[in-house]
This record gives structure tokens, sequence and C-alpha cells, in this order.
């Protein structure tokens, strides 16, 4: 325990000083009393004798002038707790952009859902986390390397949402090597950096028609770095739109001219993130990305060490309502 405001405890030697003047008082009363005759008379009517009521009073009026002194003074209770340092997280998101994640089997679509909680985590994270974007389709593009500057991500994040453009074909494999690219090109840039510890999320609907996902999931365990797979779509799927006439999408038709609706594949994402060791999350609506992203980050984060932090908690409060009961009970003796 600490005080706030120390000097007031000056007061309890003044108080302490009063003490003889206050013996004197009850003395001089007390023979007063027995002087003209009433200490009797005072006795029959109450059960105690004057000087016991005077000596009770004057007893409780020192304890609310003490309790006041110690209000004054800003009591506070020191309390000393270990709060964890997290350390840095370097997070690339691996998004699918290929026809099918434009399915609006989530809406406002998969792709979109998406990069909306892509955008809300950038906002959320720690000032010192970093985040990075590539996306795939048929090919694959780094987006923005790392970055801590979360309106970076925000501005390419905008892009992708504009961007109507149709890229055929789901490349998850060339998406892989660019995500080392980055971890790369930052090793080489920010040699620091290299202790950040790197995880991949990687969101599609598990759609890949590539012969380099083998390699490129090869490449990622040599690295040590992690794949976590968020599968994104509904069971019942959807018609995939690959372009766009007068604002209205044109979905891609067999050859009888029907619909083809876009399946689930959840066996690729699971061999990824079992490959790598990572975990496979699944998404059936889009409401759970937020906590699947949070979770992921939750597992990933090192603890450096911890830092000791003091808290003064206040109870003066106390000694002020004490202060408050004793006068109360000192009225209720004098009366």
């Amino acid at each position: 325990m600490k005080f706030l405001h120390p000097g007031y405890l000056n007061l309890f030697f003044l108080l302490a000083a009063l003490l003889p003047c206050w013996l004197y008082f009850l003395h001089g009363k007390h023979q007063s009393r027995r002087t003209l005759g009433v200490g009797l008379a005072l006795k029959r009517i109450s059960r105690f004798s004057s000087l016991r009521k005077d000596v009770i009073r004057f007893l409780l009026l020192n304890l609310v002038m003490a309790a006041i002194i110690l209000a004054l003074a800003h009591p506070q209770l020191v309390q000393e707790q270990k709060v964890p340092q997290p350390g840095v997280l370097d997070v690339v998101f691996l998004l699918d952009t290929s026809p099918s994640m434009r399915a609006t089997d989530i809406q406002p679509s998969r792709l979109a859902r998406a990069l909306e909680v892509i955008g809300a985590f950038s906002r959320a994270k720690l000032a010192h986390d970093r985040v990075g974007l590539v996306s795939f389709a048929g090919g694959s593009v780094i987006i923005s390397y790392l970055t801590e500057d979360a309106n970076n991500i925000l501005y390419y994040l905008d892009y992708l949402k504009e961007d109507t453009a149709v890229s055929h074909g789901t490349n998850i494999g060339r998406g892989l090597r660019n995500g080392l690219t980055v971890i790369r090109k930052e090793a080489e840039v920010y040699p620091a950096a290299g202790r950040n510890k790197k995880v991949f999320i990687l969101l599609s609907d598990g759609e890949d028609n590539s012969a380099e996902l083998d390699g490129a999931v090869d490449a990622v365990r040599e690295q040590g770095v992690k794949v976590h797979t968020v599968g994104v779509g509904t069971v019942e799927g959807a018609p995939i739109p690959i372009a766009y006439e007068g604002g209205r999408p044109v979905y891609l038709e067999d050859d009888q001219g029907k619909r083809i609706i876009t399946r689930f594949d959840e066996r690729t994402l699971h061999w990824i993130a079992d490959k790598t060791g990572g975990k496979f999350y699944r998404s059936l609506s889009g409401f759970e990305l937020d906590k699947t992203f949070s979770e992921i980050v939750l597992k990933e984060r090192d603890i450096t060490g911890f830092r000791k932090v003091i808290e003064y908690q206040d109870f003066y409060h106390g000694f002020l309502l004490a202060a408050a009961g004793i006068f109360f009970l000192t009225l209720l003796i004098s009366g």
C-alpha cells in the first residue's frame, strides 16, 4: 500500500498533541459534574456513566478524524502484474480470385466477403504486425508486400473489389510460390524482419486445376511456413460468373446450355494444411471468417516475454464511509 499524498499523515502528530487537551477537558467536565451533584442523576437515566460515555465519545471522534486523515492521504493498493508481450506476426493472405470465387452462394459473393474480412483484420491488427496480399487464379500476382500500414492493404482490397476482369483457372501452387517470394524479398530488404514469425492464410473454394501444387507445398514446408486454409462456399454451390455484360453476370454453361455449379473441394485444402502443419477451416456463410482469422493469429503468435505493470487501486472511499458511520454512531451515543 502507498499514499498518494503522504504529507497529510503528519496530522496524526497534531491529533496526538491534542490528547492531553482532551484528557484535561474530560477531567474538568467530570469534576464540574461532581461538584454540581448531577453525576448521580445522569447515571440513573443512562446505561453508561457520564464519564464512560464521554470517553467513548472521545474515542469515536478521534477515530472519525483518523479516518478523515487517512482519506486525505489518498491510500492506494499497489498491485503488480506480468503482462505478456506478443511477438510480431507476418501474415500473408493468399486469395483465390478465380471465377468460382465470384459465386454468390455467400453474399455479396465469396470473393467480396473475403475482401471485407481481410480489410477488417488489417484495420484491427496489432500496430507492428505486417500483412501481405497475393492473389491467384490461372496465374498469380503479388498485390502487396508485407506492410504495417493497413491503409496500403485497404487500397489494394478496394482495387480487387472493383476489378471485374475474369482470369480462368485456379493455380494454388503459383499462389504459394508467390507467397514465398514475398517472404524472400522482405528478408533481403529488411534482414531484421526475418525473426518475425510467418504464416500463410489461404482462402479458396479448393478447386485446383494445375500441376504445380505438389512442388509448391514441398517448397513451403522446407521454409517452415504453416499454411492455414479457409474453405469458402456452401455445400449447395452456385453458378460460376465468367463475364459481365451490361453490368449483369454471364454464367459458365455446359454443352447443353445448362449453368455449371461450382462445387467445394475440401480435400485439397485439407491436404495443404496437413502437409504444412496448418489447420483447415470451413466458412459456409462468410460470417465465420472473422473468428477464424482471430483464432489463427492467437494460435500462431509467440509470446516474447513479460512486462511488469503496476496498478494502483484507490480505496480512500472506504475511510470516508467509515468516518461517516462512526460520526453517526457518536451522535447516537450523544443523544
